[in-house]
């Protein structure tokens, strides 16, 4: 297995209604198993072990992928984006992985209520930058 052996000692990470069965690969938000792949698996694995801190892609790369990060290669991201989507399909209404540009990915689960809020100011600086008159878009 390339990056985490957690194979020795069984182990079950809860965080809420989110649950992750390492010895067993499986996870579970919501309620609901989820159906993931071996390098999603991994991702998410390296990411809880530092649950609430930042992980950055080179790190994630040479857990998952057992090697460096090339420049230009995308796959941490692609990965992350699949991992993300179904996460949220599972448990709508959350978020789980946030994105922090420049530096890498940090794995907390959190309402999206709680991000909604954070996001009306750029909608309302969008409405308020259109040139009077002009429809807003």
């Amino acid at each position: 297995m390339v990056g985490y052996e957690h194979e020795q000692e069984p182990r079950t990470v809860r965080l809420d209604d989110f649950e992750i069965r390492l010895s067993e690969g499986l996870v579970s938000a919501g309620g609901e198993v989820l159906t993931l792949s071996v390098r999603e698996f991994q991702l998410l694995v390296a990411m809880v072990d530092r649950a609430g801190g930042i992980v950055r892609r080179d790190e994630l790369c040479q857990a998952v992928w057992d090697r460096e990060l090339r420049p230009g290669d995308r796959s941490v991201d692609v990965y992350v984006s699949k991992l993300r989507a179904k996460l949220e399909a599972a448990a709508p209404g959350r978020q789980f992985i946030h994105t922090h540009p420049g530096f890498g990915y940090r794995f907390q689960p959190q309402l999206s209520r709680d991000l909604d809020t954070s996001k009306e100011p750029s909608a309302q600086t969008a409405d308020t930058d259109a040139a009077p008159g002009s429809p807003a878009s």
